[in-house]
This record gives structure tokens, sequence and C-alpha cells, in this order.
């Protein structure tokens, strides 16, 4: 091996060490500042009903407000008139949940019917997304036994909520935001698609949960049972997007 080509290795060698040892602070920085910027928890914004009309400007929102990710429950019907919808919320990195075919109330259903509105929901969203859903909200929040088992007979986890909005009753968004901020960490935000109130509130909910040190996070199963309220409890919570 000639003089020249050891000292064209050596050289080699040493620029990549160097190059190396500038990279490393800046990849061990960026979790350390997650962590920091996260340290009050993590909770979940959901929006039910949709996709609608507002869908496309609801992503926006959430995307100026910090590229934020939130957890949609579509109904099938809308979601088979709304399809690019379904398809852009799961394109932009959100979750897609169940929320039944026709926002039927399922516990006044019978068995046939009630299940039917669970497997034609997840057969819509698999057919359009690529994926079937593994969340699953009842409409009304009604629910009872046979309806969980139906859910989990479709591989999917029933998710209530811990802080209800009560958006869609037509309050200000003023309000909508306070209901929103009485969520505490690991807990679950009820809000709805199709409301300009609501659409108003995505920036100022986000920023009252920063100062919080809340992020928005994903839903995932929750082997503790969290009580939404008096009476009726469900097994999710937030927690960090993988």
């Amino acid at each position: 091996m000639s003089k020249r080509y050891r000292t064209r290795i050596w050289f080699s060698a040493a620029v990549a060490m160097l190059m190396t040892s500038f990279a490393l602070p800046t990849a061990v920085a960026q979790p350390a500042a997650t962590e920091s910027r996260c340290s009050g928890g993590y909770v979940a914004m959901t929006f039910d009903d949709g996709p609608t009309d507002l869908t496309a400007a609801y992503l926006k929102a959430l995307r100026d407000a910090g590229r934020v990710r939130a957890t949609f429950f579509v109904t099938g019907t809308l979601a088979d008139g709304q399809r690019a919808g379904t398809r852009r919320i799961v394109a932009e990195g959100h979750q897609v949940g169940n929320h039944s075919y026709t926002h039927a109330n399922l516990v006044e259903l019978d068995a046939t019917t009630a299940f039917a509105e669970l497997r034609d929901t997840s057969r819509v969203i698999r057919t359009q997304t690529g994926r079937a859903p593994t969340l699953f909200r009842p409409p009304f929040g009604s629910t009872d036994a046979r309806t969980r088992r139906d859910a989990a007979r479709l591989g999917m986890t029933e998710v209530i909520w811990t802080a209800d909005t009560v958006d869609w009753s037509g309050i200000p968004t003023e309000t909508i935001v306070a209901n929103a901020l009485t969520v505490k960490p690991g807990g679950i935000i009820l809000m709805h698609e199709g409301l300009q109130t609501t659409l108003a509130a995505i920036p100022k909910i986000v920023q009252g949960l920063a100062e919080r040190s809340l992020c928005a996070g994903r839903i995932v199963y929750s082997p503790t049972p969290v009580q939404a309220w008096p009476g009726l409890t469900f097994n999710a919570k937030a927690a960090p997007w993988r």
C-alpha cells in the first residue's frame, strides 16, 4: 500500500469522525426538547360526525396549529359520500375511528342491525384507506355490553370521552375552548366536525394545552378503566404518537 493511499484513507476516516461528532448533539437534543414541551402529558383531540365539507379546513387548522394530529370518528354514510375526506385524514397522519354507519343509537337496535352498523362502517374505512379501524365511538355515547362485544369482534376498542365541549349545542367558540381545557392528562376531548365555532376553537385549544405542557396524542388501549361519567367506564387513553 502506497504512502499516498494510506494518507487518503486516514484523511477520509478523520472527516467521517468529525462529521459524526457534530451530528450527535442534534440527534439527542430533539427528543429532550419534545419531552420538555410535553412534560404535562398527552390528551387526545377527537372529532365526530365527519367527513364533512369542512374536513379540509379542520385539517388545515390542525397543521397551522403546529402539525397537531387528532382522531376523527367517521360515519359510514358520510365517508361513502366524502371519500376524499377520509383518505386525506389518514394521509395527513391522523387516526380514523368507526362512528357507526347511520349515527344510530345502537342500544335501541336489534342485534343484527346494530352489528351491521359497525361492520359496514369498518368496511368503508378499510376500502378507502387500506386499513380497518381499531377504534370505535358509539353515537351519543350510548353503549352496553353487546355494543362492546360487537366492537371487539371487529378488532376495535371502544372510546368514549373525558371532556365534552358540547360544541354541537350552539355555544360560542370561547366556551368550547374552556370546556375542552378541562381535560386532564391522558384524557380525551369530544368535538364535532362541520362547525365553524369548533374550527375556530382548534388553535386556541392547542395553545391552552401547550400552556399546561400538554401535547395532542393518539388513542391507545388502557388496561385500567377510565371513567367517562358516573356509571360508565371505557378502556382508552391518550399516549404519545409513535
